[in-house]
């Protein structure tokens, strides 16, 4: 949200804002359904989770057809999907999740919606798409990092959890003997 204001409102790029913001609306709309249905039970299935990364995966194709398409250079944050995925989902689904990835870049190469440019911005489009890939490069980084550190801190949990568990089945079975 905040790159889409910077680049339509300090830009002055005019970008298509309510068909944008219905994605995100939907996008939103689908992460708080999603909180309701965790915190009922806490346990989330891989499925859900493929269907959870399918829908970002949709939001940010049409995000990305909204916005020039491939030549988009927010079009890497399809990684941080594919990233997530290969950490969260079973192996069938995160490639799966690559296939769908891989169809919505395939699909944005030959279609998408022009952005008309202010005068100011005429023969500079390298230097825009050098500035749009470094700001997708902090926001992709800056996403996984809590992303990454919140399952590697799960993982570590469990692990704990687990070894407690046998020491107590250990200390249990000696008591018996």
């Amino acid at each position: 949200i905040v790159t889409i204001l910077i680049v339509h409102l300090q830009m002055g790029i005019r970008l298509p804002l309510l068909p944008m913001a219905a994605v995100i609306f939907v996008l939103v709309a689908l992460n708080i359904a999603s909180l309701i249905q965790i915190r009922r039970s806490s346990a989330v299935s891989n499925t859900q989770l493929f269907l959870e990364l399918l829908i970002d995966v949709w939001a940010l194709t049409l995000q990305l057809y909204l916005t020039v398409g491939a030549s988009n250079p927010f079009i890497s944050l399809y990684l941080l999907q594919v990233a997530l995925g290969a950490v969260l989902l079973e192996a069938w689904s995160a490639w799966a999740l690559v296939l769908v990835a891989t169809a919505g870049f395939t699909w944005l190469i030959g279609t998408h919606q022009p952005l008309p440019l202010p005068p100011a911005y005429e023969g500079e489009l390298f230097s825009l798409h050098i500035q749009g890939m470094f700001i997708c490069f902090v926001l992709a980084a800056s996403l996984l990092v809590p992303f990454l550190t919140q399952i590697n801190r799960n993982l570590r949990a469990r692990d704990a959890y687990l070894a407690e568990l046998r020491q107590r089945s250990m200390e249990e079975a000696h008591i018996v003997r």
